[in-house]
């Protein structure tokens, strides 16, 4: 009995070092190896770095193991963190305003996002039946021209301007968060491999404006939101008046559609009022989304807001134009006329980045362009930096992205690309004329761009899923959609 009882204790024991082959110890030791190497690699990182950069690489390590897993996860991930300006680096760049300006995970973590991409397109592991989008070739030849902006600004200097305020950081970072932005665009458009993770994503960046909206109601008692949260209403405020319009959904879920989209109107326009950009880019949305979805409903709507606007302007008056005057946002108009008073005088553009340094000298006073260090709206800014050649370039990519996205929306049937279309086409055009007094879509580094990009970011992404949408929708109808394909 003792006998068969000790051997039995020791046969275990004996079967599991029977597997301790010479291979499997070597391999056990060349794996711990490693872990001892990266501990001590990491100790030592940690001993001679910032704090920052230990958590950025630590935090890296997690991201590409989480990229390694499901690439579209990350891609929802970013798109429900994005908009929050956090993770800021050490002071990477003083260009002439005297403040250090580090970069925010909303840069750091869309540029690793890409270089994952290209690898990805270079081994081939992105879907292959990919489409042609108007959105590419002149987003091509607008960052081919921003290169050769910032170089004939170089060559031909203004003799006026001293140019010891040249500042190639600031080129750098302007040229920058434009590849960042039409990478972002590219990246969402050619990654999704099918509905599944489709949806999960349009949840995501609906859901950035829609946690913004609540916060903001219930007093910001999160201290996380989006700078200029209210644009990143546009998609969400899209998107509810396409159901609202949408004869095929039940009564119920119409009114529901009806009460959030009444909500959004009331916090952007009355509570917010004086932000000008914000509830007038929400108004275009709720119109074109409506004009293109039911002509009648659109005219119907035309009245009711011609009504509404006649009946309140004594408030509007008071809080929007007589506070617009008072806190010189007027002077915006005059920043579009210096745009063009620079892009006359200098047609291929100052230079992206330098119209700081142009304007606080000789320019300022002799065109009346005021001395902001921006020009304070997206169209300002590029003829004045880009010249007209840039702004037409820039324009084109909006134009022939909207005639697209219109083209596809009344090929695709009904569904939830459909309907995603549809308020995309709403958040482009309202965006697109916010962007006359804001830079709304493409951030300027001398407005706050680093850290506004945040928000601007939104659009580009907004866009790529929409020709992911319609890729996908056009796999489903001609049955070629696999997890490969």
């Amino acid at each position: 009995m003792a006998d068969s009882t000790i051997n039995n204790s020791i046969e275990p024991l004996l079967e599991s070092s029977a597997g301790l082959t010479p291979d499997r110890v070597a391999v056990g030791l060349r794996r711990t190896g490693w872990v001892l190497a990266a501990g001590v690699g990491l100790g030592i990182f940690a001993a001679i770095m910032q704090l920052y950069y230990v958590c950025a690489l630590i935090g890296a390590m997690l991201l590409a193991g989480l990229i390694a897993w499901q690439f579209e996860s990350t891609l929802m991930l970013y798109a429900l963190i994005a908009f929050v300006p956090f993770g800021r680096t050490p002071d990477m760049a003083v260009g002439g305003s005297g403040i250090g300006k580090g970069l925010y995970v909303s840069e750091l973590m869309l540029g690793f996002l890409l270089v994952v991409w290209f690898l990805k397109y270079i081994w081939g592991n992105l879907p292959k039946n990919r489409i042609t989008s108007a959105f590419y070739l002149p987003s091509g030849f607008y960052i081919i021209y921003c290169l050769i902006n910032v170089w004939n600004s170089y060559l031909f200097w203004d003799i006026h301007v001293d140019t010891s305020y040249q500042y190639p950081v600031v080129n750098f970072i302007e040229i920058m968060l434009r590849v960042l932005s039409i990478g972002a665009l590219i990246m969402m458009a050619t990654s999704i491999q099918d509905r599944r993770w489709l949806g999960r994503i349009t949840l995501a960046l609906i859901f950035s404006g829609i946690y913004n909206l609540v916060n903001s109601l219930l007093g910001n008692k999160i201290p996380i939101s989006a700078s200029w949260w209210s644009l990143l209403l546009f998609l969400p405020a899209g998107y509810l008046t396409a159901i609202l319009l949408d004869s095929g959904r039940t009564i119920l879920v119409r009114m529901a559609s009806s009460a959030v989209l009444a909500l959004f109107i009331y916090v952007v326009l009355v509570r917010s009022v004086s932000w000008v950009s914000g509830w007038m880019g929400l108004i275009i949305v709720i119109f074109v989304t409506a004009y293109i979805a039911n002509k009648r409903a659109f005219l119907v709507l035309l009245v009711l807001g011609c009504l509404g606007f006649a009946a309140s302007w004594p408030f509007m008056h008071a809080n929007v134009v007589t506070a617009s005057e008072e806190e010189g946002d007027f002077d915006r108009f005059d920043l579009l006329k210096g745009g063009l008073k620079y892009a006359s005088a200098f047609p291929l553009g100052v230079g992206l980045g330098n119209y700081r340094t142009y304007n606080s000298f000789h320019y300022g006073e002799k065109w009346g362009t005021t001395s902001y260090t921006s020009a304070h709206g997206t169209y300002s800014q590029h003829l004045s930096e880009m010249g007209f050649p840039g702004t037409i370039l820039f324009l084109s990519i909006l134009f022939f992205g909207f005639r697209w996205l219109l083209a596809n929306y009344r090929k695709l049937p009904r569904g939830p690309s459909k309907t995603y279309i549809l308020a995309v086409i709403g958040q482009m055009a309202g965006i697109s004329a916010a962007a006359f007094i804001g830079d709304y879509i493409v951030p300027t580094y001398h407005n706050g761009g680093i850290f506004t990009f945040s928000t601007t970011i939104y659009s580009w992404l907004i866009w790529g899923l929409a020709i992911a949408h319609v890729r996908i929708s056009r796999q489903e109808a001609d049955g070629s959609l696999d997890s490969h394909s």
